[in-house]
């Protein structure tokens, strides 16, 4: 089963079961193991991020333990197995797991909200078109879909890149505005809007267009 979580800098409190949570980088994570399936008594919990160790407890042999990146900002709780994670930063996107008393429980993953884009352009030379393209490190933050806004008229769900034309007639180019938008199930950024298109120096290409007077 699957879960896709929108967070928005809220705590997140879910119970795991090979299922994809999305947390904002900065918030926080936490893990509910159900461990329905372990016989009592726990004693030992290993948490792992990918191939490496988060947090390690065992009842015999020394108490708990944190790892790495995770020290100073995570907690586990040793009757529970709740792992809670503070400051999440894009590396801690991926997968987690955890063990009770050496059982492999199900898997969980993270993903993590867009980023504030910005529009770039590239003109021809005689600038009677430019393509303009919403800029974003959505790296970590897939799946994301993007959409424009131009002049007053309504969003709409289009690609990265936008090919913008000029006539000879009707409303200048700079009585419009651009505006792009980046979402996941997370968040949505949306950019500052842009008037001037014939000032840029990215070159791209593109599969939508619209007409604009000018």
């Amino acid at each position: 089963m699957k879960l896709c979580r929108r967070l928005d800098g809220k705590l997140a409190s879910d119970i795991i079961g090979d299922r994809d949570l999305y947390h904002k980088v900065g918030g926080e994570l936490l893990l509910k193991p159900d461990k329905s399936t372990v016989p009592d008594p726990i004693t030992s919990i290993l948490w792992k991020h990918g191939k490496n160790k988060v947090a390690e407890w065992d009842k015999d042999f020394g108490g708990l333990d944190i790892y790495a990146a995770f020290i100073n900002r995570t907690t586990l709780n040793q009757t529970t197995g709740e792992l809670r994670i503070t400051g999440l930063t894009k590396t801690d996107s991926g997968v987690y797991s955890v063990e009770f008393n050496s059982k492999l429980l199900d898997k969980t993953y993270t993903r993590f909200a867009v980023p504030k884009p910005t529009i770039t352009s590239s003109c021809n030379p005689d600038k009677t078109s430019c393509i303009l393209t919403c800029e974003g490190d959505t790296t970590d933050a897939q799946p994301i879909t993007y959409s424009w806004n131009v002049g007053e008229g309504a969003w709409a769900a289009l690609d990265k890149q936008l090919n913008v034309f000029k006539s000879d007639t009707g409303k200048s180019t700079n009585s419009y505005k651009y505006i792009c938008k980046i979402n996941n199930t997370v968040s949505e950024e949306v950019s500052e809007p842009v008037g001037e298109v014939n000032t840029a120096s990215v070159v791209g290409h593109c599969e939508c267009c619209i007409m604009l007077n000018s």
